[in-house]
């Protein structure tokens, strides 16, 4: 018999534990165990329910065009809980000049696919609009050299997109700073969409023609952009464990060191237990990886060691919906750092999704910190809190007193990819292949989102399945 050890039940760990699991199911003989440092599994995914109220500390949803979650909830018999955003309030805001200003129909990312509405959009001065027109006209990157966000996007698109929608958008998913971040790392079909098409507007219009024109050839998707579960992605993580009765889930598990020994590798705790396998699987962030690897690997350590972390925060709040100051009527709204409020953005979570807030009432989540405002999301949570209200009363004019404020904080959790990270990645991979039977999973490698890490996970464990069998041959 095999065994296999994950180490980490985050999202990644736990995917890794299912596909394992469905090996097992198909007649693998395989061992395999889970450890997890902590005393609960699901690593930034983590659902709280109170009176009614769903309410997310880390992600609250993930994309739908990467198929790997979708699939992940439909092996684990959660089909039917798949929920999309509400399809009646897809506004979604910019707060800008002091007031909150619609982003125009047809607006894809940052890039205008609809000229009226571009034109006649009050988000952009004129200038700007101009100056996003050149993108018609500018000629392609000379060559394949990685690049930073901004770099990118002032190149393209000029300063006043980088500042009202790039910044707050695309760099605010990743919580990053955009003249730090790589592009190739993070929005790589930007980088495909200017190598095919020369101009993203061009691009982005063929693509969505392509679109339509497909439309009537395949069924229509029942997927919103955005999915979660109907009682928060907790689920996906319960069933996840429910799910792998085969695998062995130990938590306050916290790994001291890994040791590759003759037959094997020795995964030793903390407390002392110590367990031999055939192949290890670390799906824990960078940090706690680069030190497990550091008597080992030290080369693959140090740049892993140099994949930068930075903290953020939510505040989660409800009201009761009588006499509530805002109609709530859209997805929420992004904040450019040029405002200079504390918080981020705030999701109209009530709005953006059902079954979040009882009836009665509403719900809003507001985001802090990250690689621009990082001391913020560090401070204490009575004045995160305050924060939180000043800027809500300032922007919508909320004065009313919420029913809870929840506050969480997650220190250095957030993973950073700078400019040239894929090559740090693949530099990485590269050298782990002088140590057989030990692989790699999570978000510091090739993709932060849930679907990306389910992806990796799955990958590492189709990779550690390879070995097994070639070491068996």
């Amino acid at each position: 018999m095999k065994k296999i050890i994950i180490i980490g039940g985050g999202i990644a760990g736990l995917a890794a534990a299912h596909r394992i699991q469905r090996e097992i199911n198909d007649g693998s003989d395989l061992d395999c165990m889970l450890l997890e440092g902590g005393d609960r599994f699901g690593g930034k995914i983590s659902t709280e329910k109170s009176d009614g109220f769903v309410i997310e500390r880390g992600p609250d949803s993930f994309i739908s065009q990467k198929p790997a979650g979708i699939q992940l909830c439909k092996q684990l018999g959660l089909e039917d809980r798949l929920t999309g955003t509400n399809p009646g309030a897809p506004s979604t805001f910019v707060y800008t000049g002091g007031k909150l200003v619609t982003m125009p129909d047809g607006l894809s990312l940052m890039i205008p696919t609809k000229f009226l509405p571009f034109a006649l959009t009050p988000l952009f001065s004129l200038f700007g609009k101009i100056r996003m027109g050149f993108d018609l006209l500018i000629p392609k990157k000379a060559d394949d050299s990685d690049e930073s966000l901004a770099s990118f996007v002032r190149r393209r698109m000029g300063e006043e997109a980088l500042n009202k929608m790039a910044e707050p958008m695309l760099a605010g998913i990743y919580a990053s700073d955009p003249e730090k971040m790589s592009i190739r790392s993070t929005f790589p079909m930007f980088v495909e969409t200017e190598r095919k098409y020369r101009s993203l507007i061009i691009g982005m219009l063929a693509r969505k023609k392509a679109m339509l024109m497909n439309a009537g050839k395949r069924p229509a998707t029942p997927y919103s952009l955005f999915m979660t579960l109907k009682d928060g992605l907790g689920e996906m993580v319960e069933a996840a464990i429910k799910k792998s009765p085969n695998i062995q889930f130990k938590s306050n598990a916290k790994v001291k060191t890994i040791e590759k020994m003759q037959e094997g590798w020795r995964v030793q705790l903390e407390d002392g237990w110590e367990r031999m396998a055939d192949a290890v699987i670390l799906a824990t962030p960078g940090a706690i990886t680069a030190k497990l690897l550091q008597p080992i690997a030290p080369d693959s350590a140090e740049l892993l060691s140099s994949i930068k972390y930075v903290s953020t925060a939510t505040v989660t709040l409800g009201y009761k919906k009588e006499g509530f100051s805002h109609s709530l009527d859209g997805f929420g709204f992004v904040v450019p750092r040029s405002e200079g409020r504390s918080i981020l953005a705030c999701t109209w979570t009530s709005s953006k999704f059902p079954h979040r807030a009882p009836e009665g009432y509403v719900m809003l989540r507001c985001y802090l910190g990250g690689a621009l405002q990082e001391e913020i999301a560090e401070k204490d949570e009575e004045t995160l809190a305050a924060l939180v209200k000043k800027d809500l009363l300032e922007i919508m004019g909320i004065n009313e007193t919420p029913v809870f404020c929840k506050v969480f904080q997650n220190h250095k959790s957030n993973v950073q990819y700078h400019v040239n990270h894929s090559e740090k990645i693949d530099s990485i991979m590269e050298d782990l292949k002088n140590y057989p039977g030990l692989f790699l999973a999570g978000s510091a490698y090739r993709g932060i989102g849930i679907p990306d890490c389910i992806q990796n996970g799955n990958q590492s464990v189709e990779s550690a399945l390879e070995f097994l069998n070639t070491k068996s041959e």
